[in-house]
Parts: structure tokens; C-alpha cells; sequence
């Protein structure tokens, strides 16, 4: 009996729940998942879903960008991903990225934006990636 296939792959979704902080001075610092996608044996555009239950101190905000196999991280559409809310918020940041041929594996990074002393918590967040074919 074949299993029932799976809207997305397990390579392909990571989810964790474990709490981080980021604080001003750290810079860009990896998010704890990581997912893979093999896009065949052309350049392909990959769609890339990242949420968190995330919250930043006042007059700052939480900054998102991606790596590619370990490179530098890079800005793919909207990269304000939160700024201060009296509580926790779920966050959402979708984009669209164009990897070459083969199987790459993608991170997400963030940052806090703003002074020296302003810190950032992310909770429970979700990644996945998929290939787009036609």
C-alpha cells in the first residue's frame, strides 16, 4: 500500500519551539531551521514561508533575510518582519527566491534594528520552501 503523498516534504518544512533572543549588537544571527529543496536540474523560482510568534522592545524591529547553502544572507522581498506590539504577535514573511539547479538547503536570519540595548524574542515558528514547476 503506497503512503498518501504529502502537500510538502519533510526536506522541505521545519518547524521548532524552543525561544531565542537577539539583541542590537549581535547582527544577523541564524534562526534554529533549516529546510532543503531540489529544484531539478534548472534554476527555478522557490517559495519560501517563514511565521513566528515573535515580539521587539519599543523603537525597534525584527529584520529577516535568508541564506543560501551556508552564503551571505540576502534580502528577498520585505524584510520588516515585526516591530513593538503591546504583546507577542504570530508574524508571516513570504518570498520568492531564484536558486540555481540542484538541491540547496535555506535559512532564515534575524536581526534586531535599533539602538544598542534593544533585545527581540521569537517563539515557536515554522519554514518551509517549495519549488515552483510548471
Amino acid at each position: 500500500m503506497l503512503a498518501p503523498a504529502q502537500a510538502i516534504p519533510g526536506v522541505q518544512k521545519a518547524c521548532a519551539f524552543d525561544v531565542s533572543t537577539n539583541t542590537a549588537v549581535n547582527g544577523w544571527r541564524p534562526v534554529n531551521s533549516v529546510v532543503s529543496v531540489n529544484d531539478g536540474p534548472t534554476s527555478r523560482y522557490i517559495l519560501v514561508n517563514f511565521n513566528a510568534d515573535a515580539g521587539v522592545d519599543t523603537l525597534a524591529e525584527i529584520r529577516v533575510g535568508y541564506s543560501i547553502d551556508g552564503g551571505p544572507v540576502q534580502i528577498f522581498g520585505a524584510q520588516n518582519f515585526a516591530n513593538h506590539t503591546e504583546y507577542w504577535q504570530t508574524r508571516h514573511n513570504m518570498v520568492v527566491m531564484v536558486v540555481p539547479s540542484g538541491t540547496h538547503t535555506i535559512r532564515p536570519y534575524w536581526r534586531i534594528s535599533g539602538s544598542v540595548g534593544k533585545n527581540g524574542v521569537m517563539g515557536a515558528r515554522c519554514l518551509t520552501a517549495e519549488a515552483y514547476t510548471s
